[in-house]
């Protein structure tokens, strides 16, 4: 049976590895335009693995960056349903929560978006990719189902993916319509009443011509902390997500995808519990200032004693729904390759209700943030190897935002205003329209050694419109324009002797713009400068033992400047009427230095084994200025937030033939992570909960699969680890928030119908 047909990339892959690999990378490569696949297994080796980084299909180990890569194989295997499951087993990358599934700050080596995520346009420390459309502005961490590969890229990524890649990329591709009938249905139970249904299906429409794959998910749980007020609830959350896919090939030369993507999650609450410990500014608020631990347990206690309690009296709901129309149009001419890439994304994040996390009716918030993000990028590239091999391309698009956010007095309020009073609001409508053009020439000097040189010249305008309040009295109001334009190079030599692998050295830049301040305050200044991050690296990729063993090292330094902070504090004035200051400063300067290293090696035929080692060195540089909950301190030489010291993680997987023909498996992981700063706030407070200590964790995981059918088991944090990753505050009684981790036991079930898959 024929398939629909899928165009050649635009560069093949120039290493010589044997006639099995070399057969295996071409079937992969004739096989996939843009979305990685993983190639015919070498007969008792390592796999070899199809990515797109630099925007054509190559093998990981002749791409010279630093990049870990998930196949759908090991999605499902591993249980994978966000982003976050993946980051866990990368080096040097680490995450914090905010209190809600879909509202993640991810680090690469160190460098994170340490800005406020509730505003009406969030820039991003790291370009967010799916099917080639930028997602950033919609989510962090989305539903994943039906994937055919998720790559993440350390270091800036400026030439192909971009304005704010200063840290890295993720870069996903899902599966796409073929011409096989296939359909799978999915059914999935874990703790906490956790219930998830999921569908898949393929449908051929003119044979060779045209097909659609569409893909539904629904999950719902009960969440595993409990609110002991009579309101009752908890963190209960029902999460749904839908994408259609249409591929049109009319002839061997077009290629044109149009996918349409629809997430929605709500959750009953910010997914906390208390701690006890006051800032400056509530311990002021609720307390008058005492001195001590004076925070109310509240009926509940503090963690870590009270790891699933809440007592609220108010109803919460939090929540982000994004969807998002996008085509991708591609045209192989006799040696040159046009691609376009066109989208439009749509958001609203939202907090309603409780706000004081207390049982005092003190405080409440409506908050809701619509977004809307729109690009379309043209690229031509040459198609076919020669000495000299070259990409060219142009992008333009627009983010805006419309933020309208208040608190108000409760029915208990501790500043005595009547109930519906509001405390604080803030309101902002900002644009930011942006333009590039970039472009990438390789230079093949050798069969072993590359030069690659390539750059990113941009342009962005940001425009903004806001308003502050103080107890419905006005205490700033802007109208503002900043512009700023940035080229940022990139060059990279690499070496590859034969039977030795890959050498590769890389200087490279990434850049975010500055912008105006959404609220008007004396304290920040009117605008902020844009970041601006160089990038050295030094790395090397290899196989042996007849691709036994694959490694995978790399050795970097980052000099990061105008490092863009979130400033946020209230106080009680002379009135006694809370004041509310939020807004964006630079620190002067940060460094980020340290080692990456990934082995993973085919100890038999049927055992594997693999493991990652981060280490990172990540500081403030110059930072005298530091405000941090309203007081300026010396934050100079202080370790930046969310970068972990030592980030490991360790794997093992035995599979063999069961029960006849059944293919089954078992499989351990291993992760550590050394404490981190994890909330700004840390730069004063240098105690628990603001410095999350180090943790560790295994999960455990086996499954069976037949030719229509497969099971899967598993439990994450099997010892039931007490740990947090992150800290956040919010106006909070019984004090700071964490969110503490639980151990998960699960089973899925799958059944297809059909030769596709």
């Amino acid at each position: 049976m024929t398939t629909i047909r899928r165009p050649a990339p635009s560069i093949h892959s120039p290493r010589v590895r044997g006639p099995l690999a070399t057969a295996a990378i071409a079937a992969g490569l004739a096989a996939v335009p843009a979305a990685p696949v993983l190639a015919q297994e070498a007969e008792g080796g390592l796999e070899e693995i199809i990515v797109t980084a630099q925007r054509r299909a190559e093998s990981l180990m002749d791409v010279p960056i630093a990049i870990s890569a998930v196949n759908a194989e090991a999605i499902q295997k591993q249980n994978v349903d966000s982003v976050e499951d993946v980051l866990a087993l990368v080096p040097n990358v680490s995450f914090v929560s905010l209190g809600s599934r879909d509202r993640k700050e991810i680090s690469l080596r160190g460098i994170s978006n340490q800005l406020n995520p509730f505003v009406d346009v969030r820039q991003s420390a790291y370009a967010f990719y799916i099917d080639e459309f930028n997602v950033a502005a919609g989510t962090s961490n989305p539903e994943i189902l039906d994937l055919e590969q998720i790559e993440v890229l350390r270091g800036p990524q400026g030439t192909y993916f971009g304005r704010n890649a200063v840290g890295g990329a993720l870069n996903v591709s899902t599966r796409k319509p073929d011409n096989e009938w296939f359909t799978e249905v999915g059914l999935a139970f874990s703790s906490f009443d956790t219930r998830e249904a999921h569908a898949i299906v393929n449908v051929p429409i003119v044979t060779d011509k045209l097909a659609i794959r569409a893909v539904g998910q629904k999950r719902q749980t009960d969440g595993w902390i409990e609110n002991i007020n009579p309101i009752g609830g908890g963190n209960d959350g029902e999460f749904d997500h839908a994408r259609v896919t249409a591929r049109f090939t009319p002839n061997e030369r077009l290629t044109w995808d149009l996918s349409y993507s629809y997430n929605d999650g709500v959750e009953g609450m910010r997914v906390g519990v208390p701690t006890g410990f006051l800032t400056a500014t509530w311990r002021a608020v609720y307390y008058q200032n005492r001195p001590g631990n004076v925070a109310s347990p509240d009926g509940v206690g503090f963690y870590p004693d009270n790891r699933d309690r809440v007592n609220f009296n108010r109803p919460q709901q939090v929540g982000t729904q994004f969807e998002y129309v996008s085509s991708r149009l591609q045209y192989d001419f006799d040696d040159i390759t046009l691609t376009a890439v066109v989208g439009d994304l749509q958001s609203e994040i939202f907090n309603f209700g409780d706000v004081d996390g207390g049982s005092i009716d003190a405080f409440y918030e409506d908050l809701l943030i619509d977004r809307e993000s729109r690009s379309a990028e043209l690229r031509l590239a040459s198609r076919n190897p020669q000495r000299i091999e070259w990409s060219v391309g142009a992008i333009a698009g627009e983010d805006s935002g419309v933020q309208d956010q208040s608190t108000f007095h409760g029915t208990q309020s501790p500043l005595g205003r009547p109930n519906g009073f509001e405390v604080t609001g803030a309101d902002a409508d900002t644009t930011s329209e942006y333009w590039a053009f970039f472009g990438e020439a390789k230079w093949n000097i050798s069969d072993q050694w590359k030069l690659v040189v390539g750059g990113r010249y941009s342009n962005e305008e940001v425009r903004t419109i806001g308003q502050t309040r103080s107890n419905t009295v006005v205490t700033g109001n802007n109208n503002r324009r900043t512009e700023f334009s940035d080229f940022s190079p990139r060059v990279t030599l690499s070496f590859a002797p034969t039977d030795l692998g890959l050498f590769y050295a890389t200087a490279s830049k990434g850049f975010k713009a500055g912008g105006p301040q959404t609220t008007g305050t004396v304290q920040l200044r009117n605008e902020f400068d844009p970041e601006e991050l160089w990038n050295y690296e030094v790395g090397w990729k290899t196989e042996l033992l007849d691709r036994r063993v694959r490694l995978d090292v790399s050795a970097f330094y980052m000099d990061w400047e105008n490092v863009q902070q979130f400033i946020r504090f209230q106080f009680i004035d002379q009135a006694g009427l809370l004041r509310a200051v939020t807004g964006v400063d630079n620190a002067t300067s940060a460094t980020s230095k340290g080692v990456e290293f990934n082995v993973q090696a085919a100890v038999t035929d049927n055992f594997r084994v693999g493991g990652q080692v981060g280490y990172l060195d990540a500081k403030y540089g110059s930072y005298t200025n530091a405000l941090i909950d309203g007081t300026v301190i010396d934050a100079s030489g202080k370790r930046l937030i969310n970068a972990p010291e030592w980030t490991l993680g360790a794997n093992a997987e035995y599979s063999r033939k069961v029960f006849g023909d059944s293919d089954g498996f078992v499989r351990a992981e291993w992760v550590h992570r050394s404490e981190q700063l994890s909330n700004t706030f840390a730069l004063r407070y240098e105690v628990f909960p603001f410095i999350s200590p180090s943790y560790d964790f295994v999960n455990l995981r086996a499954g069976i699969t037949r030719d229509n059918w497969s099971v899967n088991v598993f439990a994450e944090n099997v010892f039931d680890e007490n740990f947090f990753s992150a800290a956040y505050e919010k106006a909070f009684f019984s004090g700071v928030q964490v969110e503490p981790s639980v151990r998960n036991f699960g089973v899925e079930f799958r059944m297809r119908f059909g030769g596709g898959k």
